[in-house]
């Protein structure tokens, strides 16, 4: 059987979050991940699951049970010591290292909460992201990276001031679900972020690249590769994407920054030429 590339998939209305993250680790890290075993291991997890999430419990004791099963009895945990440690951002990696970050743990719960029939969704709160669970009109909320922890209300807003330090009034419609596509954009804004900071240009340029997969009417890519293209010494490449970006994005606030970015990269192309 063909598989899928990561832009097939996400070209769909309704992806399959866990495959598409698979895919995502297999094209950018793991060139010969074998993506069927690593779904079979998330099976075999949901069967093993099953006999303590049973279906005649209430929603909220289940998405408790899930929980504790994930993150107490198979110790997937937050990788506090390494945060910044690509691997915490690939699910296969999850699964065999049972490390990483709120993002990839969350996609986990959510694969294993499918697969048990429970109504998971993820949630994208400023700087962590946490899963809930629909359940008798309400919502739940758990924290993967801390263990899987219940969360109030009050909780979810001190961990947004923990970890981009907002102290403002919390937003109601940060406890939303997002959609698997800001997902697996967000995972990739993690890996981007990772990459750039390593001065780690093809990384981030594959990165990117699947980004704009994901958004690809977003201009905002086309600067961030053109940025990346003149970090590498690519002036005459960075200088098209950077152009591009102001074709889409001529009001931008930082279009003069760019213009002027845009007149040196195309001196130092021309010097070298």
């Amino acid at each position: 059987m063909v598989e899928l590339t990561f832009k097939e998939m996400v070209q769909r209305p309704f992806p399959d979050l866990p495959h598409a993250a698979l895919l995502l680790a297999k094209e950018l890290a793991y060139p010969q991940l074998d993506i069927p075993k690593s779904l079979r291991q998330l099976d075999d997890l949901a069967d093993r699951a099953a006999a303590r999430v049973r279906l005649n419990d209430s929603t909220a004791v289940r998405a408790e049970l899930l929980s504790d099963f994930l993150f107490k009895q198979e110790q997937f945990r937050g990788n506090t010591a390494v945060y910044d440690d690509p691997r915490n951002s690939y699910l296969n990696d999850i699964l065999e290292r049972r490390l990483g970050i709120p993002i990839s743990l969350s996609v986990l719960y959510l694969a294993i909460a499918e697969r048990l029939q429970l109504p998971a969704f993820g949630v994208g709160l400023p700087g962590h992201f946490i899963v809930g669970v629909a359940a008798q009109g309400n919502s739940l909320f758990f924290d993967p990276f801390h263990g899987g922890g219940r969360l109030s209300a009050a909780d979810c807003a001190r961990l947004v001031e923990l970890t981009v330090g907002y102290t403002g009034a919390f937003q109601t419609e940060w406890l939303t679900a997002v959609s698997t596509h800001d997902i697996l954009a967000r995972m990739l804004n993690n890996l981007r972020i990772i990459f750039t900071q390593r001065h780690q240009w093809a990384e981030a340029i594959a990165v990117v690249g699947r980004m704009q997969h994901i958004q690809p009417n977003n201009p905002h890519h086309l600067r961030e590769l053109g940025v990346i293209h003149y970090q590498q010494g690519n002036m005459h490449h960075a200088a098209t994407l950077l152009d591009a970006y102001l074709q889409k994005a001529p009001n931008a606030a930082d279009a003069q920054t760019i213009r002027q970015g845009i007149a040196q990269a195309l001196d130092k192309w021309a010097s070298q030429n």
